[in-house]
């Protein structure tokens, strides 16, 4: 699966630059989007980079390490998956940045799968993790999933 998504990120650029000077599945976003997409990539980014600071052991492979324990603070204690919440900003940043809604479409399709298969895992292998989900019910967007 890890693969499937690897090839999805780095697909992002060939999509978009297709499906603006090739397919044109949808109508091109406008300049103001496209602005946005700017922006929503470099706040991705800074979301991401929080994450990475709260918890030590985040990482892009899903497994648990040796002293791990759950990561509850911060943004952590905000939504579970902190880290991923960053990915739809800067995957959709992405696609529309370059002006493409099809290429923003794709690549969060194939994070939500991934972040579904990793919530199983973390819920069998690490301890408290179960509990951790009670307390913090969204995975990504606070009040929504």
């Amino acid at each position: 699966m890890l693969a499937v998504l690897a090839t999805g990120f780095l697909g992002l650029p060939l999509l978009a630059g297709l499906d603006v000077f090739r397919w044109h599945v949808l109508p091109s976003p406008t300049p103001f989007v496209s602005t946005f997409g700017l922006v929503l990539f470099a706040l991705g980014w800074s979301l991401k980079q929080l994450a990475l600071w709260t918890n030590a052991f985040a990482t892009t492979v899903v497994r648990v390490q040796g002293a791990q324990t759950v990561a509850d603070a911060g943004v952590y204690a905000v939504v579970r998956h902190p880290f991923y919440a960053a990915d739809p900003r800067i995957l959709v940043g992405l696609g529309l940045w370059p002006a493409s809604y099809a290429a923003a479409v794709v690549p969060v399709t194939l994070m939500v799968i991934r972040l579904q298969l990793e919530e199983r895992f973390l819920r069998r292998r690490l301890p408290g993790y179960a509990e951790y989900a009670l307390r913090v019910p969204y995975r990504l967007i606070p009040g929504v999933w």
